[in-house]
């Protein structure tokens, strides 16, 4: 634990002075160190580093402007948009830019949209996810290494690999738990589902996404309308 995090301290520490390759290298030794506890390898780890940073270049190349509020997450190749925009087109594009990186597996854009360009509230989406960090760390029964939260404006993002169905429940309960939180979202998947090798669809059931401003769900973030790759068929 002690070099994880002196690791993780040391990289954050040169990534002003590092650029290009020379920061994925930096940034890949902290993922070798922290991969080394997770389900995902070493080189997943690498290669998510290097996905994440593609993408948010990309999109700040795209329009700065438009994409300020938006953050991915990306475990294995699967990417999760969240954030906000204030147009359904700048939220079709956010999944278009992520399809366009090499290595992407799978794409759940959850970018709401909001025409009046609503501030997110900072304060309390850093105290949730400090609050549920410490949870997950402290129940015995969770692999904590194994998840990624993201909250923005209430609303928890769950990601990461499950050792059991009933380990991503009860992550999934400890994020319920904590009173400020409006929703949750599980992209979680089980460390037996083929997604992770990207040989299927995942099968792992979410709750409905309660109804925003965005582009209508039917057919917006479909492969043909975002440029993603046909599905896999075996």
């Amino acid at each position: 634990m002690r070099k994880y995090v002196a690791a993780f301290v040391i990289a954050g520490f040169l990534a002003p002075m590092l650029s290009g390759c020379v920061w994925v290298v930096a940034a890949g030794a902290v993922a070798g160190v922290s991969a080394a506890r997770q389900e995902r390898t070493i080189g997943n780890a690498v290669d998510d580093i290097r996905i994440k940073t593609e993408l948010s270049s990309k999109l700040v190349d795209r329009s700065a402007d438009n994409f300020v509020n938006v953050s991915s997450t990306v475990i294995e190749g699967r990417v999760l948009l969240t954030g906000r925009v204030t147009s359904p087109e700048a939220r079709l594009d956010a999944t278009r830019v992520a399809w366009s990186i090499e290595g992407v597996r799978k794409v759940d854009n959850d970018i709401e949209v909001t025409p009046d360009g609503q501030w997110l509230d900072r304060p309390m989406d850093i105290y949730i996810r400090s609050k549920l960090s410490a949870d997950l760390l402290l129940d015995g029964d969770i692999k904590d290494v194994n998840y990624t939260i993201d909250v923005v404006n209430g609303v928890v993002y769950l990601t990461g690999v499950g050792q059991d169905q009933a380990e991503i429940d009860r992550a999934v309960a400890d994020a319920k738990a904590i009173p400020e939180v409006k929703r949750v979202e599980n992209y979680v998947v089980l460390k037996t589902d083929p997604i992770r090798y990207g040989l299927a669809a995942s099968a792992q059931p979410r709750a409905p996404v309660e109804p925003s401003t965005a582009d209508s769900p039917d057919a917006s973030d479909s492969p043909e309308a975002t440029g993603a790759p046909a599905p896999l068929t075996h």
